[in-house]
């Protein structure tokens, strides 16, 4: 590798199908006679350099040190590509590409470095409404029970029951027990909803399922034209988003498109909507679930019950969440997009550019996915320090996502999948240093594999002994969760709420990450601190309601980023950190009070203006 620091590449990415991409590339003279510079692009299933871009020498910005060359290019498709830049130095060909690991931009000297990365995409049509928006997510049967008909009382437990964590009779973990959380209740605590944050700010509502299921969380659909009994009726979804509409909320639906329960009737009365190995005798069923049915993705019948349900939908909803959106083929998603003319949200883990390679942000397809990967940078930074990872996540999905799709794309620091926020930060359960795996996922970072068997029954007794965290940790739980809201509020996208955070429910995965919602016992500390988060968020609705962003500096005690006209300096320690660059910077918000001027206080956090 040959000098780092003296060559430097900008360019404009993502960017609108058809629209210029601006290229410049600035190099230190002290390198020699430049010329030739030509950007080549890569693109799966194209040749290698089919698109190529020559960049031309400016001089207007060039200057004794350092020459400048720019150039633009256009996609005639969609999608993702990579490129390297080749030129001349006094005569003899060269190769620029991106060192990662670095930052900046090198002379390859022969040997493979990571591509710079850049994406293209079709015009997005996001609802204006979700621009600064704050997402606040609702795991419905246990959130709260309103109105309960006098023939389901025999049909919930108490509401301060520990969910059942052990096997049924058969071996099996079913955990259907229902707490008789209904549409009512969320009505009855929309007040409540609408303290988390001024009545400026959207509240976008997110239900887990609420068609009629067999089981307690919905994600086994017996009739998608119907409201799960326990939970109300269509009427009752009527007078909630009618009441949210009222209140500055939207509401989304979570629906299962993949599969379905098999005690649909559909399975019986339609057998060609669905996948079988063995013609209408043995089912396909999701990852091995013999409850979950898959359907076939290329019969008719599928697609037209498919454009029936979601017209259905489209009448008392402000979008929907696709569930598993990326089991669902493109041409499903894509036929999802024409039928749905609403938001359309998609449960993606990956990397939803990269990570399978799919078409999910082309712009004819979803409108935003829940954006795992910051929750993951988030959670290896402010536990770990892993500042390089951060940064690497970050980055890349600025740079690939649709600014549409980014701004649109809920944070999920918890959810119903995962484990509650405060056990992640402090949690006993897992390795020191996490590099490929998810901070949450526990079955493969902890202790209970023994000679390469996970021990599901030894790992849940652990989770049920372990769920509250020890008053010794508490603080420091509290001081990260303080950094993690922080975050969570402040990058780019749609912060998410899992209904229970904000109280200070603890837990980890299901069923001990779905504990009724503590009416009786919120936490305080908590609630006041996404309180403060709000408001904050609020005061800058330009800000918060734009994708851009930069990061300053970076290492495993302090960040620094700016977005628009506001510097963000974020200090994971228990050490102060000096701030002398900022003297002169208006201070405009600090997440923990403090007189200090100069420094910033452990666990803290601060607002400059730029």
């Amino acid at each position: 590798m040959k000098v780092n620091q003296k060559i430097f590449v900008h360019y404009s990415s993502p960017n609108i199908l058809g629209e210029k991409m601006d290229i410049t590339l600035s190099i230190s003279n002290d390198l020699g006679f430049v010329s030739d510079v030509t950007a080549l692009f890569n693109r799966r299933g194209e040749q290698p350099g089919t698109v190529k871009c020559s960049l031309v020498y400016d001089a207007g910005k060039s200057t004794e040190t350092n020459s400048t060359f720019v150039g633009t290019v256009s996609f005639a498709t969609p999608g993702y590509r990579t490129f390297y830049i080749t030129l001349k130095i006094n005569g003899l060909d060269e190769e620029i590409k991106y060192d990662a690991d670095n930052d900046c931009a090198v002379i390859a000297d022969g040997r493979a470095l990571p591509f710079w990365e850049c994406f293209s995409h079709y015009r997005f049509n996001t609802p204006e409404w979700i621009k600064g928006a704050v997402m606040y997510q609702i795991f419905v049967d246990t959130f709260c029970s309103s109105e309960l008909p006098e023939e389901f009382s025999d049909k919930v437990v108490p509401w301060d029951t520990f969910p059942k964590w052990r096997r049924d009779p058969d071996g099996e973990f079913r955990n259907n027990q229902r707490y008789g959380g209904n549409i009512k209740g969320i009505i009855k605590k929309m007040p409540y909803i609408r303290s988390l944050v001024p009545e400026e700010t959207t509240i976008v509502l997110y239900l887990t399922p609420i068609l009629k299921s067999p089981s307690q969380n919905g994600y086994d659909t017996s009739d998608y034209e119907k409201i799960h009994e326990m939970f109300g009726d269509w009427d009752d979804v009527e007078t909630l988003r009618n009441e949210a509409h009222k209140l500055n909320m939207k509401i989304i639906l979570d629906v299962v498109l993949n599969h379905s329960s098999n005690e649909n009737p559909l399975l019986k009365e339609d057998p060609e909507m669905y996948s079988w190995q063995h013609k209408y005798t043995v089912p396909n069923c999701w990852w091995g679930y013999e409850t979950l049915v898959e359907f076939n993705k290329n019969s008719p019948r599928y697609m037209e019950n498919l454009k029936k349900w979601l017209n259905l939908y489209a009448q008392y909803f402000d979008g929907i969440r696709l569930d598993v959106a990326d089991n669902l083929p493109d041409f499903i998603l894509k036929a999802i997009r024409i039928i749905f003319k609403k938001l359309i949200t998609g449960e993606v883990w990956k990397n939803a550019v990269t990570g399978e390679y799919r078409e999910f942000l082309f712009g004819d397809e979803l409108d935003s996915v829940m954006n795992y990967q910051f929750a993951i940078a988030i959670y290896r930074y402010i536990r770990w320090g892993n500042y390089r990872n951060f940064r690497h996540i970050v980055k890349k999905i600025c740079k690939l996502y649709p600014k549409e799709a980014l701004m649109a794309s809920p944070i999920f620091c918890t959810s119903h999948d995962i484990p509650r926020m405060l056990n992640i930060l402090v949690g006993d359960f897992m390795k020191e240093e996490i590099e490929y795996e998810t901070p949450w996922d526990m079955e493969k970072n902890g202790y209970w594999y023994t000679y390469g068997q996970f021990d599901t029954d030894k790992f849940r007794e652990w989770e049920f002994e372990h769920d509250k965290i020890p008053d010794e940790k508490m603080e420091l739980a509290y001081n990260l969760q303080g950094l993690t809201v922080f975050l969570q509020y402040t990058l780019p996208g749609l912060p998410s709420i899992f209904a229970g955070d904000e109280a200070g429910v603890m837990g980890y995965k299901d069923p001990m990450n779905r504990k009724p919602f503590p009416w009786d016992n919120i936490n305080q500390r908590c609630y006041e601190l996404y309180r403060k988060m709000g408001v904050f968020r609020n005061a800058y609705p330009d800000v918060f309601s734009d994708v851009d962003f930069k990061i300053l500096e970076i290492d495993e005690s302090k960040l620094v980023y700016q977005r628009n006209d506001l510097i963000f300096v974020v200090n994971r320690t228990s050490n102060y950190i000096p701030l002398w660059e900022f003297t002169m910077n208006e201070v405009v918000f600090s997440l923990k009070e403090t007189e200090e001027k100069h420094v910033l206080t452990p666990y803290n956090a601060i607002v400059f203006k730029a």
